[in-house]
């Protein structure tokens, strides 16, 4: 049976960018965090053990997640994970996702962010079992709305001062704004420092996040980006069930950590009315419905 609902890529934007940045730096206290606090941007920051910053100033992350920045998993080490055996990778992994947690109260962190985005099958086995999503790289980082990814290897666009430029990343932003796509670039230090090939500097950054708003893309967090994305596959095979007067639509968690709460924009393909646990739901401006995923099921009266 047809399903009545499709759901609003992007959260209702055209296209949408997510800003990632590895390895837990001082930069990220001292001028990441100020930076997005300035342009009202929400981040990913992924923290490895590998950080000695990190390990002498986890309250300063702390800080940071409780400002609305999401925390993510990057390892213990940050080994090349398909050089590990499985036990190790299980530390790496699963083990030091127990550690932030501990240290981190109240955080999820349910996603991952490989180190040099090393990654296989193998790999993918022992992140997927408390991660339901992590980030690679290698190419350009655009993901479709249309076809479901491998959530388990996302591709991003790093940033390295040699090879890339501030232009060619705001023309990678433009570009994926009139594709209709997502960007997830990927960073590691924010600061001056000419000597470190992985680093930006703060204005260069600012730039490229300020191309992404003037775009009207729909700027969140990795995980935030690829719930919404990953819910909406969900909605695409959901259970449909039609009375006389009304569809009952049913569907499944992809993943067991995905966030509990996910709001989703619908559209409804003929008038009629939604309804979440008996409770009719308002339109949006644009005639959209904002629904819960977490809830699991909807009605569409006729």
């Amino acid at each position: 049976m047809k399903n009545p609902i499709t759901v609003v890529p992007w959260n209702g934007h055209k296209a949408a960018a997510s800003f990632t940045f590895d390895d837990a730096y001082e930069s990220h206290v001292t001028n990441l965090a100020p930076l997005l606090d300035s342009l009202g941007v929400k981040a990913t920051c992924f923290l490895t053990g590998d950080s000695y910053y990190f390990n002498h100033n986890i309250e300063k992350f702390r800080a940071m997640a409780a400002n609305g920045l999401e925390m993510g998993n990057h390892t213990e080490t940050h080994p090349k994970l398909t050089q590990l055996s499985d036990a190790d990778r299980k530390r790496e992994i699963l083990g030091y996702k127990e550690y932030l947690k501990k240290n981190m109260p109240g955080l999820p962190f349910n996603v991952f962010g490989t180190p040099y985005c090393d990654n296989n099958e193998e790999v993918q086995k022992i992140i997927g079992q408390e991660h339901y999503i992590s980030r690679d790289c290698r190419g350009y980082g655009r993901i479709t709305w249309e076809k479901e990814p491998n959530w388990l290897s996302m591709d991003s666009k790093a940033w390295q001062r040699s090879l890339n430029t501030v232009e060619e990343f705001c023309q990678i932003a433009r570009d994926t704004n009139d594709a209709g796509e997502w960007i997830i670039y990927m960073n590691h230090g924010v600061d001056l420092d000419k000597n470190n090939d992985y680093s930006i500097d703060p204005e260069d950054l600012k730039a490229i996040i300020q191309q992404a708003i003037d775009l009207d893309m729909w700027i969140a967090p990795f995980g935030t980006v690829g719930a919404y994305h990953r819910a909406s596959f969900a909605l695409q095979h959901a259970s449909v069930s039609e009375n006389e007067d009304s569809y009952k639509i049913r569907w499944k968690f992809p993943h067991a950590k995905m966030p509990k709460s996910i709001p989703i924009r619908i559209a409804l393909d003929f008038d009629g009315t939604i309804e979440q646990q008996d409770k009719e739901l308002s339109p949006n401006e644009d005639g959209s419905y904002t629904i819960e995923f977490g809830k699991r099921e909807l009605d569409v009266l006729k």
